[in-house]
Protein backbone atom coordinates (compact mmCIF):
# COMPACT_ATOMS: atom_id res chain seq x y z
CA UNK A 1 0.00 0.00 0.00
CA UNK A 2 1.38 3.52 -0.69
CA UNK A 3 0.13 6.60 -1.50
CA UNK A 4 -0.51 6.98 -4.86
CA UNK A 5 -1.82 10.37 -6.17
CA UNK A 6 -2.13 13.18 -4.62
CA UNK A 7 -4.92 15.17 -6.27
CA UNK A 8 -5.89 19.09 -6.86
CA UNK A 9 -8.25 21.45 -8.72
CA UNK A 10 -7.78 23.66 -10.87
CA UNK A 11 -9.20 26.26 -12.58
CA UNK A 12 -7.92 25.16 -16.20
CA UNK A 13 -4.92 22.51 -16.88
CA UNK A 14 -2.67 24.85 -19.78
CA UNK A 15 0.38 25.70 -18.44
CA UNK A 16 0.72 22.22 -16.37
CA UNK A 17 3.33 20.35 -18.46
CA UNK A 18 5.42 23.64 -19.23
CA UNK A 19 6.24 23.88 -15.53
CA UNK A 20 5.95 20.23 -14.15
CA UNK A 21 7.37 18.30 -17.02
CA UNK A 22 9.78 21.17 -18.16
CA UNK A 23 11.12 23.20 -15.08
CA UNK A 24 10.83 20.23 -12.21
CA UNK A 25 11.75 17.43 -14.46
CA UNK A 26 8.59 15.27 -13.98
CA UNK A 27 7.26 12.65 -16.93
CA UNK A 28 3.68 13.37 -17.88
CA UNK A 29 1.79 9.71 -17.46
CA UNK A 30 -1.23 11.09 -18.22
CA UNK A 31 -3.59 12.59 -21.11
CA UNK A 32 -4.33 16.28 -21.84
CA UNK A 33 -7.89 15.79 -20.50
CA UNK A 34 -6.00 13.94 -17.39
CA UNK A 35 -2.54 15.14 -16.78
CA UNK A 36 -0.62 13.01 -14.76
CA UNK A 37 3.11 13.96 -13.37
CA UNK A 38 5.32 12.43 -11.37
CA UNK A 39 9.06 11.79 -10.55
CA UNK A 40 8.69 8.04 -11.30
CA UNK A 41 5.19 6.18 -11.98
CA UNK A 42 6.04 3.97 -9.50
CA UNK A 43 5.97 6.47 -6.74
CA UNK A 44 3.16 9.19 -6.26
CA UNK A 45 1.94 10.86 -8.94
CA UNK A 46 -0.10 14.41 -9.00
CA UNK A 47 -2.85 14.55 -10.75
CA UNK A 48 -5.06 17.64 -11.82
CA UNK A 49 -8.56 18.21 -12.45
CA UNK A 50 -10.11 21.11 -14.20
CA UNK A 51 -13.03 22.60 -13.51
CA UNK A 52 -12.81 24.53 -10.45
CA UNK A 53 -14.03 27.45 -9.98
CA UNK A 54 -11.40 30.69 -9.58
CA UNK A 55 -8.01 31.06 -8.87
CA UNK A 56 -6.57 29.31 -5.75
CA UNK A 57 -5.50 31.31 -3.07
CA UNK A 58 -3.71 29.79 -0.14
CA UNK A 59 -4.26 30.85 3.54
CA UNK A 60 -1.86 30.06 6.39
CA UNK A 61 -4.20 27.69 8.05
CA UNK A 62 -5.83 26.08 5.03
CA UNK A 63 -6.86 22.07 5.56
CA UNK A 64 -3.77 21.63 3.00
CA UNK A 65 -0.51 23.03 3.20
CA UNK A 66 2.03 21.98 0.21
CA UNK A 67 3.87 18.85 -1.44
CA UNK A 68 7.31 18.15 -0.26
CA UNK A 69 9.93 17.39 -2.96
CA UNK A 70 13.28 15.69 -1.32
CA UNK A 71 16.66 16.55 -3.32
CA UNK A 72 20.46 15.13 -3.27
CA UNK A 73 21.51 18.73 -3.78
CA UNK A 74 19.44 21.45 -3.32
CA UNK A 75 21.81 24.07 -4.16
CA UNK A 76 22.25 22.94 -7.24
CA UNK A 77 18.10 22.86 -7.76
CA UNK A 78 17.93 26.10 -7.09
CA UNK A 79 20.46 27.55 -8.90
CA UNK A 80 18.63 25.84 -12.10
CA UNK A 81 15.45 26.95 -11.00
CA UNK A 82 16.77 30.41 -10.64
CA UNK A 83 18.03 29.82 -14.46
CA UNK A 84 14.67 29.58 -15.53
CA UNK A 85 13.75 32.48 -14.18
CA UNK A 86 11.50 31.60 -10.70
CA UNK A 87 11.70 33.23 -7.72
CA UNK A 88 13.35 31.21 -5.27
CA UNK A 89 14.45 31.91 -1.38
CA UNK A 90 17.68 31.05 -0.35
CA UNK A 91 17.74 27.80 1.02
CA UNK A 92 18.23 27.80 5.06
CA UNK A 93 19.25 24.91 7.90
CA UNK A 94 15.24 25.34 9.50
CA UNK A 95 16.23 24.13 13.45
CA UNK A 96 17.06 20.55 13.59
CA UNK A 97 14.52 19.91 10.75
CA UNK A 98 15.95 20.02 7.49
CA UNK A 99 18.06 22.24 4.83
CA UNK A 100 15.09 24.05 2.48
CA UNK A 101 13.99 26.40 0.32
CA UNK A 102 10.43 26.81 -0.92
CA UNK A 103 8.44 27.27 -4.51
CA UNK A 104 4.81 28.51 -5.94
CA UNK A 105 4.06 26.77 -8.94
CA UNK A 106 1.91 29.04 -11.58
CA UNK A 107 -1.65 27.66 -9.94
CA UNK A 108 -0.20 29.25 -6.46
CA UNK A 109 0.16 25.68 -5.25
CA UNK A 110 3.17 25.73 -2.49
CA UNK A 111 6.21 23.24 -2.60
CA UNK A 112 8.57 22.77 -0.13
CA UNK A 113 11.89 21.66 -1.44
CA UNK A 114 14.27 19.62 1.32
CA UNK A 115 17.70 18.37 0.68
CA UNK A 116 17.70 14.76 1.71
CA UNK A 117 20.98 16.12 3.76
CA UNK A 118 21.36 18.91 6.10
CA UNK A 119 23.38 21.73 5.17
CA UNK A 120 26.76 20.85 4.41
CA UNK A 121 25.69 17.29 3.52
CA UNK A 122 24.53 17.35 -0.12
CA UNK A 123 25.03 14.78 -2.27
CA UNK A 124 25.84 14.15 -6.06
CA UNK A 125 22.98 15.41 -7.98
CA UNK A 126 23.56 12.21 -11.00
CA UNK A 127 22.14 12.42 -14.13
CA UNK A 128 19.57 13.76 -16.65
CA UNK A 129 17.25 16.78 -15.96
CA UNK A 130 18.51 19.19 -12.73
CA UNK A 131 15.66 18.72 -10.80
CA UNK A 132 14.07 15.10 -12.12
CA UNK A 133 17.10 13.42 -11.87
CA UNK A 134 17.37 13.65 -8.24
CA UNK A 135 14.12 14.58 -6.85
CA UNK A 136 11.47 12.72 -4.63
CA UNK A 137 7.61 13.23 -4.56
CA UNK A 138 8.44 13.24 -0.64
CA UNK A 139 5.43 14.27 1.37
CA UNK A 140 1.72 15.53 1.30
CA UNK A 141 1.25 17.77 3.92
CA UNK A 142 -2.33 18.62 5.45
CA UNK A 143 -2.51 20.20 8.81
CA UNK A 144 -4.78 19.21 11.74
CA UNK A 145 -5.80 20.26 15.08
CA UNK A 146 -7.51 17.39 16.55
CA UNK A 147 -4.61 15.24 16.76
CA UNK A 148 -6.57 12.32 18.86
CA UNK A 149 -8.89 11.96 15.82
CA UNK A 150 -6.25 12.09 13.50
CA UNK A 151 -3.98 9.93 14.88
CA UNK A 152 -6.98 7.76 15.16
CA UNK A 153 -7.98 7.59 11.71
CA UNK A 154 -4.13 7.24 9.83
CA UNK A 155 -3.12 4.30 12.43
CA UNK A 156 -6.43 2.66 12.51
CA UNK A 157 -8.70 3.13 9.66
CA UNK A 158 -5.71 3.25 6.94
CA UNK A 159 -3.27 0.96 8.97
CA UNK A 160 -0.53 3.50 8.68
CA UNK A 161 2.47 3.54 10.66
CA UNK A 162 3.80 6.43 12.50
CA UNK A 163 7.58 7.13 11.54
CA UNK A 164 8.65 10.50 12.90
CA UNK A 165 7.32 13.05 14.83
CA UNK A 166 9.24 16.43 15.20
CA UNK A 167 8.33 19.10 17.59
CA UNK A 168 8.97 22.89 16.79
CA UNK A 169 7.35 24.64 20.25
CA UNK A 170 8.50 27.99 18.77
CA UNK A 171 6.44 27.86 15.79
CA UNK A 172 3.17 26.74 17.98
CA UNK A 173 3.07 23.14 16.16
CA UNK A 174 4.31 19.96 15.93
CA UNK A 175 4.54 17.60 12.49
CA UNK A 176 3.87 13.81 11.91
CA UNK A 177 5.08 11.85 9.21
CA UNK A 178 2.90 8.54 8.24
CA UNK A 179 3.77 5.63 5.52
CA UNK A 180 3.15 1.83 5.06
CA UNK A 181 6.43 0.55 5.08
CA UNK A 182 7.42 -1.50 7.86
CA UNK A 183 11.53 -0.46 7.45
CA UNK A 184 13.66 -0.19 11.02
CA UNK A 185 14.44 3.41 12.23
CA UNK A 186 18.16 4.29 12.60
CA UNK A 187 16.97 5.11 16.13
CA UNK A 188 13.77 3.72 17.34
CA UNK A 189 13.00 7.26 19.26
CA UNK A 190 10.57 8.59 16.78
CA UNK A 191 11.68 12.08 17.72
CA UNK A 192 15.31 11.45 17.17
CA UNK A 193 17.01 13.75 14.86
CA UNK A 194 19.58 11.34 13.48
CA UNK A 195 16.20 9.76 11.69
CA UNK A 196 15.68 12.63 9.41
CA UNK A 197 18.16 12.72 7.03
CA UNK A 198 17.15 8.94 6.63
CA UNK A 199 13.75 9.70 6.80
CA UNK A 200 13.95 12.49 3.43
CA UNK A 201 15.36 9.75 1.75
CA UNK A 202 12.56 7.32 1.63
CA UNK A 203 12.17 6.51 -2.07
CA UNK A 204 8.28 6.75 -1.27
CA UNK A 205 5.67 9.69 -0.50
CA UNK A 206 4.74 10.32 3.32
CA UNK A 207 1.75 11.55 4.74
CA UNK A 208 3.13 14.66 7.10
CA UNK A 209 0.59 16.17 9.66
CA UNK A 210 0.97 19.73 10.76
CA UNK A 211 -0.57 19.66 13.86
CA UNK A 212 -1.50 23.24 15.10
CA UNK A 213 -1.41 23.41 19.14
CA UNK A 214 -2.07 26.59 20.11
CA UNK A 215 -5.95 27.32 21.51
CA UNK A 216 -8.34 27.90 19.64
CA UNK A 217 -6.43 26.88 15.95
CA UNK A 218 -8.38 26.24 12.91
CA UNK A 219 -8.18 24.83 9.84
CA UNK A 220 -9.85 25.97 6.64
CA UNK A 221 -11.85 23.74 4.76
CA UNK A 222 -12.90 24.31 0.94
CA UNK A 223 -16.19 23.43 -1.06
CA UNK A 224 -15.87 20.84 -3.99
CA UNK A 225 -15.99 23.18 -6.58
CA UNK A 226 -13.12 25.38 -5.16
CA UNK A 227 -10.05 24.85 -6.22
CA UNK A 228 -7.32 23.41 -4.02
CA UNK A 229 -7.02 20.30 -2.54
CA UNK A 230 -8.91 17.05 -4.14
CA UNK A 231 -7.87 14.43 -2.31
CA UNK A 232 -5.62 11.36 -2.28
CA UNK A 233 -5.56 8.51 -3.83
CA UNK A 234 -4.48 4.83 -2.11
CA UNK A 235 -3.05 1.61 -3.77
CA UNK A 236 -0.34 -0.13 -5.64
CA UNK A 237 0.82 2.72 -7.02
CA UNK A 238 2.21 3.06 -10.66
CA UNK A 239 -0.38 4.56 -13.96
CA UNK A 240 -3.11 1.58 -13.55
CA UNK A 241 -5.96 3.10 -11.30
CA UNK A 242 -8.24 0.21 -11.35
CA UNK A 243 -6.55 -1.03 -8.12
CA UNK A 244 -7.32 3.08 -6.30
CA UNK A 245 -9.22 3.90 -3.50
CA UNK A 246 -9.83 7.53 -3.49
CA UNK A 247 -10.30 9.48 -0.38
CA UNK A 248 -11.95 13.15 -1.17
CA UNK A 249 -11.60 16.25 0.80
CA UNK A 250 -14.98 15.25 2.60
CA UNK A 251 -13.55 11.44 3.07
CA UNK A 252 -10.75 12.75 4.71
CA UNK A 253 -13.08 15.61 7.38
CA UNK A 254 -12.14 13.04 10.29
CA UNK A 255 -8.87 15.24 9.64
CA UNK A 256 -9.87 18.46 11.90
Amino acid sequence: MKFARHVLNVERLDGLSDFYCGVLGMGSFGTAEKPLFGFDPDQCLLEFRAGAEGVYVAEVNDFYWKIGITLRDLDAAVAFLRGRGLAVPDPRQFRDIGYMSKLVDPNGFAIELLQQGFEGNSRAAGEGHPIGGQAILAHITLRVTDLAAARSFCEETLGLRLISVQPVEPFGFCLYFYCWSDEDLPNQDLRAVENREWLWRRPYTLLELQHLESDGAKVRRTGPTAPGFGGIAIGGGGTDATDLRYLSPKDLQVLR
